[in-house]
């Protein structure tokens, strides 16, 4: 596909996102809207809304996504490389996918978007990679804001594998949080159905899904808590509703009211599991990030 494509509008006068969604189906409308808004797709050569209204005669330039143009390398985040995974270190701030499931069937829209985990994996995969593994290898997620330990699979047999031992709690995981608040407790467990309610968040409610977290107090301090969890089901915000739940909510964490911080204060810290086909057990970690240690450091009054 050409770095840049070129039409002259014709006909009755049309919104220039409508147009120019029908020149290139395999691009959903709202990944269009965002090129305008970010100026890769401009009318006479000046930078117009996505609702400007073309006239006979119009010429709309498309800059189609440069697959080189990712800031980020992947081989900085990977920790571990096998024979049919990657594991990586996802920095917090990073979302995984785009939100427009559009790139299931086209891979080129990642790249019209923001960059993301999968975008760095598809514009330069890991050696041994199968190119033809869906969603780009991946087996699980982590939210945009969460740092810490993912597994890909790099064919599809072992991405159907490690997705059905992830369903049937065969995947162990640890993660390290700050909460807002003394937990009493040294250990507990929390066993509160989660579900999507009325405007819909995710939160505790007695419709929802099955949902546990069991956890282990490693320190209290001026009023904050640093907890080791582990999810033994693995529900959306699952660890962010539950401690909220609890009274104690993840430092950062605004949409569960958590006190204000400069990042949701979740890491996933620890991923387990035998491999599917040798049956060897497999251990990868991710250290906290600093600014991880530094928030600890600042709301807990620590040297």
């Amino acid at each position: 596909m050409p770095n840049k494509q070129t039409y002259t509008f014709s006909g009755y006068s049309r919104r220039l996102d409508v147009f120019v969604t029908d020149q290139l189906p395999d691009f959903s409308r709202s990944i269009i809207q965002k090129m305008i808004k970010d100026g890769k797709i401009t009318v006479n050569g000046k930078k117009v809304k996505p609702s400007w209204p073309l006239e006979e005669g119009d010429e709309i330039v498309v800059q189609m996504p440069d697959v080189a143009a990712q800031k980020n390398k992947l081989a900085d985040l990977i920790i571990a490389d096998g024979k049919d995974y990657f594991v990586i270190n996802k920095p917090a701030g990073m979302l995984v996918h785009p939100q427009s499931p559009i790139w299931e069937t086209n891979p080129d829209a990642v790249f019209a978007l923001e960059e993301t985990l999968v975008s760095l994996v598809l514009s330069n995969p890991p050696k041994g990679v199968d190119k033809n593994t869906p969603r780009a290898g991946l087996v699980h997620r982590l939210d945009r804001e969460t740092s810490g330990v993912m597994l890909l699979a790099k064919n599809e047999e072992f991405q159907n594998a490690m997705t059905e031992m992830f369903a049937n709690r065969e995947v162990h995981k640890i993660y390290h949080s700050i909460a807002c608040g003394e937990v009493p407790d040294d250990t507990g467990r929390i066993e509160v159905p989660i579900g999507r309610v009325a405007g819909g968040k995710i939160k505790a409610s007695d419709v929802g899904r099955e949902a546990i977290t069991e956890y282990k107090v490693l320190q209290r301090k001026n009023g904050f808590t640093y907890i080791e969890l582990y999810p033994r089901t693995g529900r959306t915000n699952q660890l962010r509703v539950h401690l909220s739940w609890l009274g104690y909510p993840v430092l950062g964490d605004w949409l569960y009211k958590g006190a204000t911080a400069d990042r949701l204060m979740l890491h996933a810290r620890k991923l387990e599991f035998k491999h599917p086909f040798t049956g060897r057990k497999l251990q990868f970690e991710a250290p906290v990030p600093a600014d991880f240690e530094a928030a600890w450091k600042r709301v807990s009054g620590s040297k």
